[in-house]
């Protein structure tokens, strides 16, 4: 496919709730992509922190579409199925409001579709910023090993080898970093809303049923990471909670065979300990609780396979050369 031909009509979803502080460096990553060819979807969700009155300045630009709720919906995943049902493109991005982009993020992202029509979603690294956006480092550092050999070696990931990949952690960690194309989205019926927190981890593990992926390892996208983000904001249980329900109901659609059921039972049980790593306190207060409202069946069993896969890992970063 010619890529200098290739030129698509891009959706952007851009979701907006009470960020006003980040709007303005957020719409003019959008407002001023190197590639043209891009419609932008502002919904805000009843903000009322004064983001409306600055978005308001940008609804003179030809391209923009602007829609100020008058109720919140209580939640970023109704927003962005909600503005997606606007959209046009041939491919859909969903930026999140304290989120910015590269300005070349979508010229790049669409040459690599136009180069590779197999791979339904295109995503890149992102740099992790604080809230001033400052970079502290790149999301590519926490990959496991397995990831990091991959895309050393090529960018195309299987949506067979995205599922084992997605079994260990969201290698996909925030939405604004991925293009995806629109009918895609439209087959796996966009985001869930049965989750507070891993909604856009099972829409790239539906996804990996029916395309490939491919990763551009140049960081487009800056991840903003601040004690609002709504991870930050979601108690453990309820994360460690809905990650287990989320495998589960995979698997039960699906209907894995023994030894992939067993690696998304080894995979929670290292994300399970994960968490332990993060915040040592807060995951012993609340081990005996989670235990007791697993589903899984001998959950301690998957949580020290977990713990022998996330030591295999710490040695591989630390010591391992190769």
């Amino acid at each position: 496919m010619d890529s200098i031909k290739f030129q698509p009509l891009v959706s952007i979803v851009f979701t907006s709730y009470n960020h006003a502080e980040f709007l303005k460096q957020a719409l003019d990553g959008l407002v001023n992509q190197s590639y043209s060819n891009i419609e932008i979807i502002i919904i805000d969700d009843c903000s009322t922190d004064g983001s409306q009155e600055i978005l308001k300045e940008y609804q003179s630009i030809e391209n923009i579409k602007l829609i100020l709720k008058e109720e919140n919906s209580g939640s970023y995943v109704l927003a962005s199925n909600f503005g997606a049902t606007f959209a046009k493109g041939d491919y859909i991005l969903f930026a999140q409001c304290d989120d910015f982009s590269e300005l070349n993020q979508i010229e790049l992202l669409i040459k690599s579709a136009g180069e590779n029509p197999s791979c339904g979603v295109i995503f890149s690294s992102s740099n992790l910023v604080d809230e001033k956006g400052i970079v502290f480092s790149n999301d590519y550092e926490g990959r496991e090993k397995k990831f990091k050999k991959l895309v050393d070696r090529t960018p195309i990931i299987s949506g067979e080898v995205m599922t084992s990949f997605l079994t260990f952690s969201c290698v996909l960690p925030n939405l604004s970093a991925a293009l995806i194309q629109h009918d895609l989205f439209k087959k796996v019926k966009g985001l869930s809303d049965s989750f507070i927190v891993v909604s856009d981890w099972e829409f790239w593990l539906n996804l990996s049923k029916s395309t490939n992926f491919y990763y551009v390892r140049s960081p487009l996208n800056n991840f903003r990471q601040h004690e609002t983000t709504i991870r930050s904001s979601v108690k453990m249980k309820v994360q460690i909670l809905e990650i287990e329900k989320m495998f589960l109901n995979h698997m039960n659609i699906y209907k894995y065979n023994y030894e992939k059921a067993q690696s998304f039972k080894i995979g929670f049980g290292a994300i399970w300990f994960s968490y332990f790593l993060e915040n040592k306190a807060q995951w012993i207060k609340s081990f005996i609780d989670v235990n007791k409202s697993l589903k899984l069946k001998r959950p301690l069993y998957f949580l020290f396979l977990g713990f022998i896969k996330q030591l295999e890992e710490y040695y591989y970063r630390n010591f391992s050369k190769t």
